[in-house]
């Protein structure tokens, strides 16, 4: 964290701890940023070496960037230090927003996911009927075989040789 930033801080809470009135100062200057409180601005000002330097100043403008900047980047720091976790709005919102089309991508996975398996399953079930089906092919051709096969052995039989008449004359 940078010592300038510690610095504002320190001096302003004491600050504050000197009256109430203060306090919803800094409530106020939360509320409506950098803007409407003129007593923290000069503290913020003096802390950032900006008091140092004219408000027409060519640099003035991006050292109050960087300033800004690094105050946001500490406060950011400090508020983890202190176990709150707290997100400024923009990232949450930018957070929120990919969580939102990340479910919908999920969802959208999910339905396809959904298809694919019922396809694969009429599919099995498909395969099976074949199977199925092939075999009791295979079966009655078998049979139909044996049945050709056996009509062919009685026509190639070796005749039975004719019984002979026996000549009742009388």
């Amino acid at each position: 964290m940078d010592k300038k930033f510690l610095e504002f801080w320190g001096t302003f809470l004491l600050n504050a701890a000197k009256g109430q009135e203060q306090l919803e100062d800094m409530t106020q200057w939360f509320r409506e940023g950098f803007k409407g409180v003129e007593q923290q601005m000069s503290l913020f000002r003096k802390c950032y070496g900006l008091d140092r330097e004219s408000e027409s100043s060519p640099h003035y403008m991006e050292m109050w960037s960087k300033a800004a900047s690094d105050f946001q980047n500490s406060y950011k720091e400090l508020l983890g230090l202190m176990g709150m976790g707290l997100v400024p709005k923009k990232e949450y919102l930018t957070l929120a927003e990919k969580y939102e089309a990340l479910k919908e991508k999920l969802a959208s996975q999910d339905e396809t996911i959904s298809h694919l398996k019922m396809k694969s399953t009429a599919r099995n079930i498909d395969q099976g009927e074949v199977v199925k089906g092939f075999e009791v092919l295979m079966k009655n051709q078998a049979e139909q075989f044996q049945k050709v096969m056996k009509s062919f052995g009685q026509l190639y039989k070796e005749p039975k040789e004719p019984q002979k008449k026996k000549n009742t004359k009388k």
